[in-house]
């Protein structure tokens, strides 16, 4: 299992992105970025070039499924795993079609999130 070095941690709420922060870096993340909105994630996307990307699908003011495209055309090797409550059969083929190299719900428990970027990380 290759485990990224960096991460870029999406989402517009402080608590999920600790959450998530703490929960890579039981993995062995060591690097991490925070973005509560699509602009700051822009900016520390191109400055970084984090090997791993958690977005959120709904960020106010933009879809993250068109994060996800940005950032998939600008980099395409970086691991971009999207996040959400919102589990619609349709979002989450919208995300696979964009580029997602997985679709991790938020609303799970913690034990089963870990599991799943174990997984991701094993591909």
């Amino acid at each position: 299992m290759v485990i990224p070095e960096s991460a870029l941690i999406i989402d517009d709420e402080v608590h999920v992105r600790a959450f998530i922060k703490l929960l890579l870096g039981q993995l062995g993340i060591r690097i991490f970025y925070e973005a509560g909105g699509l602009e700051e994630a822009r900016v520390l996307f191109a400055a970084h070039t984090p090997e791993l990307v958690t977005l959120d699908i709904n960020m106010p003011g933009g879809s993250g499924i068109e994060l996800l495209r940005e950032f998939r055309a600008a980099n395409d090797e970086a691991v971009i795993v999207m996040l959400s409550g919102d589990v619609q059969a349709g979002t989450v083929k919208a995300a696979a079609d964009a580029g997602a190299d997985g679709f991790i719900r938020k609303d799970v428990p913690r034990e089963q999130i870990l599991a799943e970027f174990r997984a991701i990380f094993s591909n």
